[in-house]
């Protein structure tokens, strides 16, 4: 309520318009809680021993604000390095603790809001939006030691031997009822031997050697002929493109993904202390509390790591999976590698990042106006680009081609095995053969000094 009092022809406000008094600070300084965290905010320190921002989507929105507010400011780092929020044990954590607690007056470090930090802190409309990702080791090269069975499945070859081995009999079967009951001539050609191996002919693609003027085998031969066709068109294609084209391993894209990967030996982490990790913490159902379920919690290091740089130091020498936000997964990786990582193709969790206030600050709004003016016309979304950009240019491109490569000796090497398999088992049976044919001559031998007896 605004009191006016008339003394001399004058009108005072005794409560001053906030809105007014806060579009020029004077000249004050504010003291600002952040941290190093690149590409929102790069720090260096200076010889005094002070900091000053170097670059980044959050300096770019403290110094507007700083120009069009006339006010200087100070930067602090929170003593425990984390983004924090309220505790169990009613403590406040970081750069949130910061401000709850008076110590600064504002923070500003892709801060994400919650409903939790809302409750000690006032946000400001959120100046950037975006989701969680994944961040995977790139995924490997599949084996090629036996590429050449690539081309169907396992159900698929499984179902091809069982019609392989059962079409002789078959045929052998419908031969012997044209010679018993229709008095067919009965020849070498029509024995079971030569019908197993003419349809392994046939399916090999190498002719076909019984001739038949019964139309009931006829019509077996034909459409077996057109099944060995069909299988014999698919495979050949396929396994070229499966040669000649690099193939890798399932990538991680997805939440869902995860239970499979953690089956695999990968460790699933995230940022600890910060909204990552507690918004599948107080997650009750779903794919979120599944997910909670697989961060290890005997040893919490391992999966709640201190700061990005050194998720991707693990995700590049481990087995992990990073949940991060979008932006700085894809910049983070394109600076260390991009070819060295798997970004996922499905998002998650959307979230907006805002200017974290003492509760009840009375600059909230006037920072709010600016932030909502600074967005609409595009320019946060700007300086996220010059900051890709600038990772863009300093990284050469690969060179590295996803195209059809020549077929080598390790594409084949299964079929070399086939071969030295057959040569295996075949002087393995001649083996058989010899030792069998000696045991029979010997038997033989003193069944007759038995007779002579």
């Amino acid at each position: 309520m605004i009191y006016v009092s008339e003394v001399e022809g004058t009108r005072s406000d005794l409560v001053p318009d906030l809105q007014k008094l806060y579009t020029d600070f004077q000249g004050r300084q504010l003291v600002v809680a952040t941290k190093d965290n690149w590409p929102f905010i790069k720090l260096i320190t200076l010889e005094d021993g002070t900091m000053t921002p170097l670059s980044g989507i959050d300096f770019n929105i403290i110094d507007i604000l700083s120009e069009k507010l006339n006010f200087t400011y100070q930067l602090v780092l929170p003593p425990d390095g984390k983004w924090g929020g309220p505790q169990p044990d009613n403590t406040i954590t970081g750069l949130v603790g910061m401000v709850a607690r008076h110590e600064a007056h504002a923070t500003l470090c892709e801060l994400t809001i919650t409903d939790i930090r809302e409750t000690v802190v006032d946000f400001t409309v959120p100046y950037y939006q975006e989701s969680m990702t994944l961040v995977s080791p790139a995924p490997k090269e599949k084996n090629r030691s036996f590429a050449i069975f690539s081309p169907f499945t396992a159900e698929v070859w499984i179902s091809i031997c069982l019609m392989t081995i059962l079409m002789g009999p078959m045929l052998y079967l419908v031969s012997r009822v044209l010679v018993v009951y229709l008095e067919e001539q009965d020849t070498a050609l029509y024995s079971l031997p030569s019908f197993s191996f003419n349809v392994y002919r046939n399916l090999m693609v190498q002719g076909n050697v019984i001739k038949s003027h019964r139309w009931s085998l006829r019509f077996i031969f034909l459409f077996w002929y057109l099944l060995c066709f069909y299988i014999y068109a698919i495979y050949s294609g396929t396994l070229t493109a499966a040669l000649a084209v690099t193939t890798y391993e399932k990538p991680i894209d997805s939440l869902y993904d995860l239970a499979q990967a953690y089956q695999a030996g990968f460790t699933i982490s995230t940022i600890k202390d910060t909204n990552y990790d507690t918004t599948f913490k107080r997650a009750k159902s779903g794919i979120y509390q599944e997910v909670w379920q697989l961060f290890n919690h005997e040893d919490r290091d391992q999966s709640f790591l201190p700061s990005t740089e050194v998720g991707f130091e693990m995700v590049m020498n481990h087995k992990y999976v990073l949940i991060n936000a979008e932006l700085n997964s894809r910049l983070k990786a394109t600076r260390r590698g991009r070819q060295k990582f798997h970004i996922a193709r499905d998002t998650f969790l959307p979230q907006g990042y805002g200017i974290a206030c003492s509760s009840g600050s009375p600059f909230k709004d006037t920072f709010s106006r600016i932030l909502v003016r600074l967005t609409e016309v595009g320019l946060v979304s700007k300086w996220a680009d010059d900051e890709v950009d600038k990772v863009s240019q300093r990284v050469p491109p690969s060179s590295e081609s996803g195209g059809p490569t020549a077929i080598s000796l390790q594409h084949l090497q299964a079929a070399f095995f086939i071969m030295v398999l057959g040569f295996v088992t075949s002087t393995t049976v001649l083996v058989i053969q010899i030792i069998g044919s000696r045991w029979q001559q010997r038997s033989n031998t003193a069944n007759k000094v038995d007779v002579v007896i």
